[in-house]
């Protein structure tokens, strides 16, 4: 009988998955940055999303603890971002150990509770138990128009890529301070042109991969055009940019940009196609050369 660290992360969820339930109100389940559900009676549908962080997994026990705290309630609302959803509900789960001092805890509720407000979420309450390490499980739900969810299964072949920010500064402390980009989120999902989105959480490699599967598709990067705060191996592999990825077609790019700059001072970045290359996922160099991108991000149950 295999273990969990055996079969890894992602077959641990697909075995766990399959056990799931189909239901009439749930257009969308597991597999996307959110679960999408439809509210009987209404125009409008709720998507749920839950993520943990772990001390010495996903930061270090000597970080600030508002960073801590805007880091945990970053990754929720990243995740309703990525569905162009309006954040509207938190819950959290805190496990930890009994030496750990009140004041660092009340620190990280003050930064969870101002990344919050800052993008229209209410943190409503939660629980709390004793374990051998601090952890924070949140829990976040969103409202968006009936059947406006953008999924990661719309890519299409000739498809524009596109990224909001630069990646690959996760180890340089991005990963504690993003601006999750909820209000770009929104904006994309109320363009109508947004094909497929996600965030970007293990790496550029990791997740665009995630978009080709679901759609059914390829992808060709350019090397000269992604956007890196330190490498193209960084942006690739390091994760936790917490930047959106999404797909349009080409005849709406030049639309989209021109939106996008009289909304927002950050720039978008084309960073590379849809191709019919089902699930191949290049690199063009800047000599021209083209070559299969190997390897993933950041796993849990994988060896670094």
């Amino acid at each position: 009988m295999k273990t969990v660290g055996e079969l890894g992360e992602i077959k641990t969820i697909q075995r766990l998955t399959s056990m799931l339930k189909p239901h009439p109100n749930l257009p969308t389940g597991a597999g996307d940055d959110c679960a999408v559900t439809h509210i009987p009676g209404s125009d409008q549908d709720q998507v749920f999303t839950t993520d943990p962080i772990i001390e010495s997994i996903h930061f270090l026990p000597t970080a600030d603890p508002k960073s801590i705290g805007n880091k945990a309630a970053g990754r929720i609302l990243s995740d309703l971002a990525a569905m162009g959803a309006q954040p509207q509900w938190m819950l959290i789960n805190v496990v930890a150990p009994p030496s750990l001092n009140i004041n660092r805890l009340e620190k990280i509720y003050e930064g969870i509770t101002a990344r919050c407000q800052t993008f229209g979420a209410t943190l409503i309450g939660g629980d709390l138990a004793e374990g051998s390490v601090l952890e924070l499980h949140l829990f976040g739900t969103g409202t968006l128009p009936t059947q406006s969810a953008i999924l990661r299964s719309g890519a299409k072949i000739g498809d524009q890529i596109f990224t909001t920010g630069k990646l690959g500064g996760s180890r340089a402390g991005k990963h504690l301070t993003f601006l999750p980009r909820v209000k770009e989120g929104l904006f994309l999902r109320k363009t109508g042109w947004i094909h497929s989105m996600m965030d970007i959480s293990d790496g550029l490699g990791s997740d665009l991969r995630h978009i080709l599967r679901a759609s059914h598709v390829g992808a060709q990067l350019d090397s000269t055009r992604i956007p890196t705060d330190h490498s193209i191996k960084a942006a690739l592999f390091d994760g936790e940019d917490f930047e959106l990825l999404f797909t349009l077609s080409p005849e709406n790019t030049m639309p989209l940009l021109r939106a996008w700059n009289q909304k927002f001072k950050t720039p978008l970045y084309p960073i590379g196609s849809i191709t019919n290359r089902t699930e191949q996922l290049e690199l063009k160099e800047k000599n021209g050369t083209i070559h299969l991108i190997q390897g993933n991000g950041f796993s849990h149950f994988s060896t670094p």
